[in-house]
C-alpha cells in the first residue's frame, strides 16, 4: 500500500476536510503539521505548492481540498 500524507497547518478547515473524507473514503494516511516543520514548507512553495493542506504520495500531489483529486487518490491507493 502507497504511503499518504497529509500536511495541515493549525485552524485549516480545508485541512480537516480532506481528513474527514479521506477517512470515510478508507484512506490510511498519516499527519504532518507544517508549523511544526516550516523547512518542508520552503520545500513545497519551491514547487509551487503554496497552502496547506498538501497531499503526497508515490505518483501524486496536490494541493488544497480537491475532490476529483481525492478521488483519484483513492484509486491510486485502494481505497
Amino acid at each position: 500500500m502507497k504511503k499518504v500524507i497529509l500536511y495541515t497547518t493549525p485552524n485549516c478547515m480545508a485541512c480537516r476536510s480532506v481528513a474527514r473524507t479521506f477517512e470515510k473514503k478508507g484512506i490510511v494516511f498519516d499527519t504532518i503539521n507544517l508549523e511544526q516543520h516550516p523547512e518542508l514548507i520552503e520545500q513545497f512553495k519551491e514547487v509551487g505548492l503554496t497552502s496547506a493542506p498538501i497531499v503526497q504520495t508515490e505518483g501524486l500531489t496536490f494541493s488544497g481540498y480537491r475532490p476529483a483529486k481525492i478521488e483519484q487518490l483513492a484509486r491510486l491507493v485502494g481505497a
